[in-house]
């Protein structure tokens, strides 16, 4: 079911055409004037237009242009005279898609109709298999057998694509944690493709590097002359995510005064440009991430409370690669191959001091370093074999400080001691033992199991 707009003065047409319309499962929304379009458009975000180039108070033409000066994409559909053609062709200039011919067939209609719906359709796909190719990511590199990260993707899976899956909006909003470089964004991306959004748009926002100054214009859009340089209206990215998934990155640097704006976006699912007043309905999901204490954040009140509680609706915790024990040989391999293959070197091998360094390695550049040591060694590599020269890294011993101990590595008396030291509070205790909260309280439960 798509939202069709139809600006025509012919009452009787407009009837008919709504008639058919609805009849195919479409919900239509109908103006007799260039003015009355312009009211509904300012609350309305069509899926397609059907417009008149005559109208009783001025010309289809303006509408048209009006509508793409806006930047908004839907398709337009010209009804023209049959001894009007080239008004048709001149409206094809200035932004229209399609044409239909008075009187109107109402066959062509459906399938004019259904034509560009289908085409925007398959345009929304094919831009996502362009930015995938160009970002040269996928399903294939979510790599991990571990018992830990095999816990992950059963949740990953799990709300990806819950059954009954709704629209965008109605999709469980997912809290991603984990420090920098555990590949975050990675599953964000994942969650969006393995899911029913799949074919939707997909907004990677990094709130830390958008201009403070700016983070507002750039997630709700403004309208012309909203501010000095407001030159020409925009849409924001909450705009050119409706229908698919919004990825608010590093969420936690989101300033305060904006996040009681996102917080009433989320709960009213809908918004307005900056400087306008057409109420958006906002279709999204939105999937955050970050590598801070959000609940920590709350406390030092950097971060609103009941913002927090709305997007950690369904957490995720990736633990850091050190914590991941087999993964990190299975990763390393598969990161060999895609790099020798896009640096055109003969596929190579890890020797056995080298899978002995891997493994032993802390990573506290988590996978983000694992990929950068690995494309290191496959420019290196000459002979099909990686050894450590090629890696760049040197062996380590296991620290002995608690406070740089993983997780893995702590056994049930350290755990133990740490906790009757804090007296039982387990985010002092993780900052002691340097490990998440989370992970802290995954050993703990699997401790009392045993």
């Amino acid at each position: 079911m798509a939202k069709i707009l139809i600006v025509d003065d012919e009452k009787m047409l407009v009837q008919t055409m709504e008639f058919q319309l609805s009849e195919a499962g479409h919900k239509c929304f109908s103006a007799h004037t260039l003015t009355r379009a312009h009211e509904i458009l300012k609350e309305l975000d069509p899926e397609l237009a059907i417009i008149d180039i005559r109208l009783p108070d001025g010309s289809g033409m303006d509408l048209i242009r009006s509508i793409r000066a806006e930047d908004r994409r839907f398709p337009i559909v010209v009804v023209t005279a049959f001894g009007s053609i080239p008004n048709a062709v001149r409206a094809m200039r200035e932004g229209a898609n399609d044409y239909i011919v008075k009187p109107v067939d109402l066959d062509a209609l459906n399938m004019i109709v259904e034509r560009n719906l289908e085409t925007q359709h398959l345009r929304g796909r094919v831009e996502l298999y362009e930015r995938l190719q160009r970002e040269d990511i996928g399903d294939d590199r979510i790599v991990g057998k571990s018992e830990v990260f095999t816990k992950v993707m059963e949740m990953v899976r799990s709300v990806a694509d819950p059954p009954g899956a709704g629209s965008a909006s109605t999709m469980a909003a997912v809290l991603i944690t984990g420090e920098t470089g555990t590949g975050k964004d990675l599953l964000a991306r994942y969650i969006h493709n393995i899911g029913p959004l799949s074919a939707q748009p997909f907004v990677d926002v990094d709130c830390a590097a958008l201009p403070r100054e700016l983070i507002e214009s750039e997630l709700f859009g403004h309208e012309r002359g909203a501010f000095t340089d407001a030159k020409n209206s925009k849409r924001g990215l909450l705009e050119i995510s409706a229908g698919g998934t919004i990825f608010l990155n590093e969420i936690g640097e989101l300033p305060v005064e904006l996040q009681a704006r996102l917080l009433s976006v989320l709960e009213g699912k809908s918004f307005r440009r900056v400087g306008g007043t057409r109420k958006i309905e906002m279709n999204v999901r939105v999937i955050a991430a970050t590598n801070s204490d959000l609940r920590e954040r709350v406390a030092a009140k950097t971060f609103r409370r009941d913002l927090f509680y709305r997007l950690n609706v369904f957490h995720i915790d990736l633990p850091p690669l050190r914590e991941r024990g087999q993964d990190i040989l299975l990763l390393a391999e598969h990161f060999v191959g895609r790099l020798c293959r896009k640096y055109r070197k003969p596929l190579a091998a890890l020797s056995k001091e080298t899978q002995a360094l891997l493994t032993g390695y802390p990573w506290p550049g988590n996978v983000r370093e694992l990929v950068h040591v690995i494309e290191r060694a496959a420019l290196l590599h000459k002979d099909g074999l990686i050894g450590i020269d090629h890696l760049g890294i040197a062996p380590t011993r296991a620290p002995v400080s608690i406070f740089r101990t993983t997780a893995l590595e702590l056994d049930r008396r350290l755990i133990q001691e740490t906790m009757e030291h804090t007296k039982g509070n387990v985010s002092k205790a993780a900052r002691i033992l340097g490990v998440s909260r989370d992970s802290l309280r995954y050993r703990l439960e699997a401790m009392d199991k045993t």
